[in-house]
């Protein structure tokens, strides 16, 4: 099935569509119930945008949030791990699941995808100009794992790319980080599975950006599909120019992401 407003935590999240007129030719499809891959989402604090902070919603906009954290706006809250700590494949599906409702957010220097800050807050130039709400790729996919599983990454994609162990906010154990070396395009792909996390790296050889792979909870085109918060540049399967930010973009073999991967994270075992 694919997904729908009704199956996502889309109302929670309130994604704003930077670009509403682009019309993709990739969507989401799961095997596992909407009511599953959502649960507790519906309840405190995943339901209240306003929690999605470390720092108190009324301290969002404040000249010492402004003093402290500058463009990147309050940081991210660290959510609790499940009731029901899902595994293996619901918990791919489940972090997939809170990707997919945040399509259509911009590309933004930021930490949480609802902050807007006002006209004269300082703001980190990025291609798509200043349009108020937005994440960029590492502090998405952040978001998403803590979200979705109370898992807590690095937001700076070069501390997330050397992780080693993710923790859980609110207990002792962590998880072992699987390391995933990049090769063979043919070999490579058919190791990941929906939910591992992508590094690339730019053309000085630092890692600079993280996707996350769909694998077969992506559908349209006839090559693999990853979602992220990108820059914009990529072709979708109709010929158009995907937008930046959150988008699903295709995973080509003589593509950039192919080309420019040094390796996997896997945070979900089984």
């Amino acid at each position: 099935m694919s997904i729908a407003d009704s199956d996502s935590p889309r109302a929670a999240l309130r994604p704003t569509n930077a670009v509403p007129d682009y019309r993709s030719p990739y969507s989401v499809q799961f095997s596992r119930p909407a009511h599953e891959r959502t649960a507790n989402f519906d309840q405190a604090p995943w339901c209240d945008p306003r929690a999605q902070a470390r720092v108190p919603f009324e301290h969002w906009y404040t000249e010492s949030t402004r003093a402290r954290w500058g463009s990147w706006g309050p940081p991210a809250m660290r959510y609790p791990p499940p009731v029901d700590r899902p595994h293996g494949r619901l918990a791919r599906e489940r972090v997939v699941t809170v990707a997919a409702a945040l399509i259509g957010l911009d590309y933004q220097h930021h930490h949480v995808p609802s902050w807007a800050p006002p006209a004269d807050w300082p703001h980190k130039p990025v291609r798509s100009g200043r349009r108020g709400p937005g994440m960029d790729c590492s502090n998405f996919i952040g978001f998403v794992y803590s979200y979705a599983l109370g898992v807590d990454l690095p937001t700076g994609v070069g501390a997330q790319s050397e992780l080693h162990r993710s923790t859980s906010e609110g207990s002792l154990f962590s998880r072992r980080v699987q390391v995933l070396p990049a090769g063979d395009y043919d070999a490579f792909v058919a190791t990941l599975e929906p939910a591992d996390i992508l590094y690339m790296h730019s053309d000085a050889g630092v890692v600079s950006h993280a996707v996350l792979w769909l694998g077969d909870c992506g559908v349209g085109g006839s090559v693999p599909l990853v979602i992220d918060s990108g820059g914009g540049g990529r072709i979708d399967a109709n010929h158009n120019e995907i937008p930046a930010g959150v988008r699903i973009r295709p995973y080509r073999r003589t593509g950039w992401y192919a080309r420019s991967t040094v390796y996997a994270h896997r945070i979900i075992p089984g």
